[in-house]
């Protein structure tokens, strides 16, 4: 891949990242782990994605402890390299996601909304709240979901079809029909 198509392609993985709320440095570094074969130097790192140590030092240390890396430790320098089940550390994204953002929002709008006087605005936090409490089942569930996509052999031309023979038990596991 030349220069200018990685760039562009970590310009898009560094949109993914802040839209994400992990930030455009975090999406930036991540992508260049993602299409790089073997495990990488932070200074290998820095000269791919133009970041500096410093920041990709916070980046790094921020992904593995979301286990979207892995770190092997040698005697000179540390190796970075993308978690082999990038599925897995995308579904332990979304549960941070949830953890951080999601039921925090629910939590202060509920706090917010007994405080209303205004039956109209009250009414329209409640549904907020019940329109973010869909969205935790989603973010919820899908760490759940990835788990069970992990076991399946998803080498198949019909995605559609296969996600259709999933079916969600909520008070137990995922199961294929």
């Amino acid at each position: 891949m030349g220069a200018a198509a990685m760039q562009k392609v970590l310009d898009s993985f560094a949109k993914v990242g802040k839209q994400c709320g992990m930030g455009e440095s975090v999406g930036r570094v991540w992508g260049f782990l993602l299409f790089k074969s073997c495990p990488v130097t932070q200074k290998e790192i820095e000269e791919g994605t133009g970041l500096s140590r410093g920041l990709i030092s916070q980046c790094l240390q921020g992904m593995e402890e979301r286990t979207v890396v892995e770190v092997n430790r040698s005697s000179r320098e540390n190796l970075y390299s993308i978690n082999s089940s990038l599925a897995t550390s995308f579904g332990e994204l979304m549960g941070r996601i949830y953890e951080s953002r999601i039921k925090l929002l629910i939590e202060l709008l509920s706090e917010h909304s007994d405080r209303i006087k205004d039956e109209k605005v009250k009414e329209s936090f409640r549904s907020i709240i019940g329109e973010y409490k869909k969205l935790s089942l989603a973010f919820i569930l899908f760490p759940k979901i990835i788990d069970h996509i992990n076991e399946m052999n998803v080498d198949v031309t019909d995605i559609g079809e296969l996600a259709k023979r999933i079916s969600i038990d909520i008070g137990g596991d995922i199961k294929e029909r």
